[in-house]
């Protein structure tokens, strides 16, 4: 090519870059603040897969150190990438406890530590890199596919928002920012659930070291994929190889899966850590070389379950019952129950150090709790009570949730209740044939029996009490569930007629079902718009005043014209995390009942209050609505005539937002 003819290409190449750049640079396709937007959502995904992968890194070493009698050569890929994960997870969860404890809640620190890790494990990563190069895992059908992945994708643009779920305010997140501002886990803050076994809330506090409450809540979500993926394991591994997806389309037809995911709870990785338990029991009992190891797998998963909530011990207690019937030896038994005892018992003991009470605050009483707060927080008698009707229909009620409590992050959907009919006939079939002592038989007999004593717990829960009236309590039950309906489901192909097939129209019912889940859940997504703040053209606090309205408002306010130094009440609000200052929250909407039942007169409970160094209040009048509509009016009302006293005499009205919020300072009358 001539010389010229290079110049002229060179200059018209030149030429482009000049009008596009100059192009650009006048009309942005983007600005500074999406650049930035999409660079904070990168890294929390990024720190998030992290902890993640350090969790993998750590529970496959872990595994190791179990491998005796080819207990290694027992687990598949998949059984590494999920147990594996949700062991670490645990451990990691455990560190943190220990640091926290010992006043080492530094952000330099734990970078250092998952520095450490990373470099410790890196033959863990290794390993796992040609393991799973050659792993071919069972994939689903293409309509699966595309299902799981709009369900995914949906799910993960709504963790990915700033926190807005009511007890993650209230103490999942709140817990975790008051110990890493003090560098420690402190006692003598009045929040009960703060003394509650907080395993979730060391991985929040991990993550929120690292990075920030978004990568928390995706940490929550990570339990959702880890419970998905255990849900398939136990149908494909232990009922029948086809049942793995449909198991997992059943699972993931409760519309709580991808509102709990998207929040900051614990209750899916508690649901995962009794499933992992109940799975590595149930494989214990299959394994002739490595049962022991099973068994020492599935004290420590149920160690972790008892690490999230008291209401786990139920899980544990059903295996034990399992063990002495299935195996009546007692050395096998303790392969289980020394190691549950042993993960489990650090937060009993630091409950009775710092509350006197290892079961905070149940069944002693302990700081700041006494029986007037015990009966409050029971509300005992507000429940169903021993009604035979409401017994049976309980079922359906669960289904429907017009009396869940908490409506939204407990719907079951409606596959669980259409399946009873099928459970109670596979049952009649199982005792007519007598296939009791079949294996498969056996291992589901067990999966229906420990979901059994789930719901029989969430039964005597709901006789009780009204405040136990919460379906989402039922999420162990339900995933446990799963596996078996989802290999009912496949076994309807039995009963194909020549011109009707019952497995075709359950399979095209639950496609139906399947698809108006995901028109739902794409509607409340187009709803919640997550786009603005993903994308930078919505600020942190312009979303969540959005989301959250006069509630994040006030907070705000708070933070804005209230002094340092100064001490706010809050009653009838038990939402604090977005309050900067010294916060005190109504955890249990009873701080005015019981000031005034100890104190009984308004000038006394001022008092009191000043002694406790508090300079002003907070009055949601939303929130004494709601309780004045409650059952608990008996104990609220002479405090509620207190209340008029004080804001006429002791009250000075700073500044109101909404109607809702009222800020006052005590002053002298």
């Amino acid at each position: 090519m001539k010389n010229h003819h290079l110049l002229s290409l060179g200059l018209f190449i030149l030429w482009l870059f000049v009008t596009i750049g100059l192009f650009y640079t006048v009309q942005k396709p983007f600005t500074s603040a999406t650049i930035l937007a999409v660079g904070n959502t990168v890294l929390n995904l990024w720190v998030a897969g992290w902890v993640g992968g350090l969790g993998l890194g750590l529970g496959h070493r872990l595994l190791g150190w179990l491998q005796t009698n080819n207990f290694w050569a027992d687990l598949s890929t998949a059984e590494i990438l999920v147990l594996g994960t949700g062991l670490g997870l645990g451990a990691l969860g455990l560190l943190t406890f220990g640091l926290g404890l010992a006043g080492l809640f530094y952000t330099w620190l734990f970078w250092g530590l998952s520095l450490a890790l990373t470099m410790a494990l890196w033959q863990d990563f290794v390993a796992l890199f040609y393991r799973f190069g050659r792993w071919q895992p069972m994939h689903p059908p293409r309509l699966a596919i595309f299902y799981l992945s709009i369900l995914s994708l949906l799910t993960l643009l709504t963790a990915l928002l700033p926190p807005t779920d009511w007890d993650g305010l209230f103490y999942h997140l709140t817990a975790p920012k008051i110990f890493i501002a003090q560098h420690r886990l402190i006692s003598g803050l009045d929040v009960p659930h703060f003394n509650f076994p907080l395993l979730g809330e060391m991985l929040f506090s991990y993550t929120m070291l690292l990075r920030n409450d978004i990568t928390a809540k995706l940490i929550h979500f990570l339990y959702g994929g880890l419970l998905t993926g255990l849900v398939y394991l136990l149908a494909r591994r232990l009922l029948k190889r086809e049942a793995g997806w449909p198991a997992v389309l059943i699972f993931l037809s409760m519309p709580m899966i991808t509102t709990l995911a998207s929040w900051a709870y614990n209750d899916l990785a508690l649901a995962f850590y009794q499933l992992a338990a109940l799975y590595a029991l149930l494989r214990g009992q299959e394994s002739e070389n490595g049962q022991r190891d099973w068994l020492v797998l599935s004290g420590i998963f149920a160690g972790l379950a008892m690490c999230l909530k008291y209401t786990s011990f139920v899980g544990p207690l059903t295996l034990v019952l399992f063990l002495i019937v299935d195996f009546k030896n007692p050395k096998k038994l303790l392969y289980f129950a020394m190691p549950a005892i042993l993960v489990a018992a650090p937060w009993y003991i630091k409950n009775y150090f710092f509350t006197g009470n290892p079961f905070y605050p149940f069944v002693f009483e302990g700081l700041f709790w006494d029986k007037f707060r015990a009966a409050w927080y029971a509300q005992a008698g507000t429940g169903i009570g021993w009604n035979f009707g409401k017994l049976v229909s309980l079922p359906l009620l669960a289904t429907l949730g017009i009396h869940d409590a908490n409506y939204f992050d407990g719907r079951t959907g409606p596959l669980f209740l259409a399946f009873l009919p099928l459970i109670g006939f596979w049952l009649f079939e199982v005792y007519r044939q007598s296939e009791i002592v079949n294996p498969k038989s056996s291992i589901r007999n067990r999966l229906l029996l420990f979901a059994l004593a789930q719901y029989l717990f969430w039964m005597l829960g709901v006789i009780w009490s009204r405040a136990l009236w919460q379906a989402r309590l039922l999420l162990p039950c339900l995933a446990t569930l799963s596996p078996l309906m989802g290999w009912l489901w496949l076994d309807l192909q039995r009963f194909t007629q020549p011109k009707f097939s019952l497995y075709r129209f359950m399979t095209l019912l639950i496609g139906v079902v399947l698809c108006l889940n995901l028109a739902e859940f794409t509607f409340k997504v187009i709803e919640l718009n997550p786009w603005p703040y993903l994308t930078g053209y919505e600020s942190r606090t312009q979303y969540l005043t959005r989301r959250l309205g006069t509630y994040y408002v006030t907070m705000e306010q708070l933070n804005h014209r209230l002094p340092a130094n100064g001490v706010v009440l809050f009653l009838w609000e038990p939402r604090s995390y977005f309050c900067q200052m010294d916060c005190r929250p109504d955890s249990i909407l009873d701080r005015l009942a019981h000031d005034q039942a100890q104190y009984l007169h308004a000038a006394d409970i001022v008092q009191a209050w000043r002694r406790e160094g508090i300079t002003h209040i907070l009055l949601n009048r939303r929130g004494l609505d709601f309780i004045k509509q409650q059952h608990t009016e008996p104990l609220s009302l002479p405090a509620i005539a207190e209340l008029a006293i004080i804001e006429q005499q002791y009250l000075q009205l700073l500044f109101e937002v909404g109607g809702a919020y009222q800020v006052y300072k005590i002053v002298n009358p």
